[in-house]
């Protein structure tokens, strides 16, 4: 059985002791792996009795089989595990088709009701936090360079800024792969309270809250990521729909030859 899996079963039946042990050993996986028992017990200040009776508590037999699970859970933390469908043979052809779904599927309806509002030159804030945020960067300057006034809110002086200012002709520009953000959906409801400016959202097309607000939402396809705890699903679909719709608009401002 697997090392956290294992204490996690038992840990409610350590002491005050037992969890300051239990804790050193998290934290230190990379010395303990090598310690005896007896030099265990010395950098956690308690007898080997007491240790031994910790290591009993949480199900192993004896110090041998506990310092094992420690080494192997040690050893297999420094893996690099790459998500499964990264493996999938398919994965560039599925790679593809998430992106070309993404730009497909916006209809001309949407189409209009992104160019009526970006007809106007709203000022625009553009919200998104994690992996989504470097593509807010990219939208800055991309709309920046296109004429547009843009603003990145990060910091919560910035937001508190935001607030003082925001109209109900500007734009809020949502990036959010989930949808669920709430962090994000906590600032758009701070906002609403002062204004209500129209939103543009980027989400999956799976029914989410930040949709559900949006005046427009542009939805993607991604094969879900997680690497290590973090997400890294993919947001060229994003940049795909943003930059169709932007390169459209240049060619409707530019002049027939």
């Amino acid at each position: 059985m697997d090392f956290y899996e294992q204490t996690s079963l038992n840990v409610p039946k350590l002491s005050t002791t037992e969890h300051n042990i239990f804790n050193y050993v998290i934290k230190n996986m990379h010395l303990v792996k090598d310690m005896s028992i007896r030099e265990l017990a010395a950098a956690c200040f308690v007898s080997t009795t007491t240790l031994f009776r910790f290591v009993k508590k949480l199900g192993y037999d004896g110090y041998s089989d506990f310092i094992e699970a420690v080494r192997e859970t040690e050893v297999e933390s420094r893996k690099i595990h790459l998500p499964s469908i990264v493996r999938d043979d398919n994965y560039r052809d599925s790679y593809l088709k998430n992106v070309v779904e993404a730009v497909k599927v916006i209809t001309d309806e949407k189409i209009e009701a992104f160019h009526s509002i970006m007809g106007r030159y709203p000022h625009i804030f553009i919200l998104a936090e994690g992996l989504s945020r470097e593509v807010a960067r990219y939208f800055h300057r991309l709309l920046t360079t296109m004429g547009y006034s843009v603003e990145v809110p990060v910091e919560e002086y910035e937001f508190a800024s935001l607030l003082r200012r925001v109209k109900r002709d500007d734009v809020l520009l949502i990036m959010s792969y989930s949808g669920e953000n709430p962090a994000i959906i906590h600032r758009i409801e701070r906002i609403f309270a002062i204004a209500t400016p129209t939103i543009i959202s980027f989400t999956r097309a799976n029914s989410n809250t930040i949709q559900n607000m949006s005046d427009l939402n542009l939805y993607v396809f991604a094969d879900e990521i997680n690497y290590e705890g973090q997400d890294v699903t993919s947001r060229c679909g994003m940049i795909a729909i943003m930059e169709t719709l932007m390169y459209k608009r240049l060619t409707r401002s530019q002049p027939p030859v």
